[in-house]
């Protein structure tokens, strides 16, 4: 869906994309860490949710039934978007389940407007409408850097944890960031969503996106702190993620798309102590 998108729409393309890059052989499933995920994980695709590009009310519904199911299982889900707001229908699943959630946001916007272009369920509302759900556990941001000073108190008053672009990318090791930070986080929650904007990243590593801010991220800085936090993650904690706003309809020769795939790939690889529990 993109329908609530509020710059470039075209991310309603991007899981069918996805598919076709995930199906291409252009890669190995061999994380650097030499572990092949063949040998450990099998993969569900659930395919598509039926959504109403012209309903967003409809459609969060729609999403947050289908992600019903999915939680159902009490296993690690990720879901395609899709713009920001299907983060919104995700809570809401949860939310209808009375499990709280502590949502790390990584973006390069903070997504605490109250309204914009007269909708309360713009993508740039998503981390507003969660805060505002029973089942809100807290959040975490890494990696904003277009805002405005009133979202910041709000997130203050939220106690959100707001973790810069720059203050990122001064930490001495990414990688043992990500993971420090979930170790101290576990401590206090016990269940995780990630939600990954693309556009987290500086657009030279992602044109496939819809609102591109520079100065952002390497895919190598993002992958270092995607990995830590997996790293860190104890076998008992459960958790979803999400990865939203790819839009093929601005890629170049597939960069963006390419990069999820190797996002994935390294992980997951993570997650091998999971699987060996």
């Amino acid at each position: 869906m993109d329908i609530s998108s509020s710059y470039r729409p075209g991310s309603r393309f991007g899981p069918d994309t996805f598919r076709r890059l995930l199906q291409s052989e252009n890669f190995e499933c061999t994380s650097e860490t030499q572990i092949d995920l063949t040998s450990y994980f099998r993969i569900k695709d659930w395919g598509n949710i039926g959504v109403i590009n012209t309903d967003i009310v409809k459609t969060l519904k729609r999403i947050s039934e289908g992600i019903t199911d999915l939680i159902s299982l009490k296993t690690p889900f990720l879901v395609i978007g899709g713009d920001h707001s299907v983060s919104i229908g995700i809570g809401k699943a949860f939310e209808t389940l009375d499990i709280p959630i502590h949502t790390i946001y990584i973006d390069a916007h903070l997504d605490l407007y109250d309204e914009i272009n007269e909708s309360r369920l713009s993508h740039a509302c998503s981390l507003r409408r969660l805060s505002e759900m029973d089942n809100f556990d807290g959040a975490t941001v890494l990696g904003y850097r277009d805002f405005l000073i009133e979202q910041v108190e709000y997130a203050k008053e939220k106690n959100m944890q707001l973790y810069s672009t720059s203050a990122l990318q001064n930490q001495s090791n990414i990688f043992e960031f990500g993971k420090s930070l979930i170790t101290g986080l576990v401590r206090e929650h016990q269940h995780f969503h990630l939600s990954v904007d693309l556009d987290v990243l500086d657009p030279r590593f992602a044109p496939g996106i819809g609102n591109p801010v520079s100065c952002g991220l390497s895919s190598r800085e993002l992958m270092l702190l995607l990995t830590g936090i997996f790293n860190g993650l104890p076998p008992d904690i459960r958790f979803s993620w999400d990865i939203v706003e790819y839009n093929p309809m601005f890629d170049n020769a597939d960069i963006t798309g390419f990069f999820i795939i190797k996002l994935l790939i390294e992980s997951l690889a993570e997650q091998i102590q999971f699987v060996q529990s």
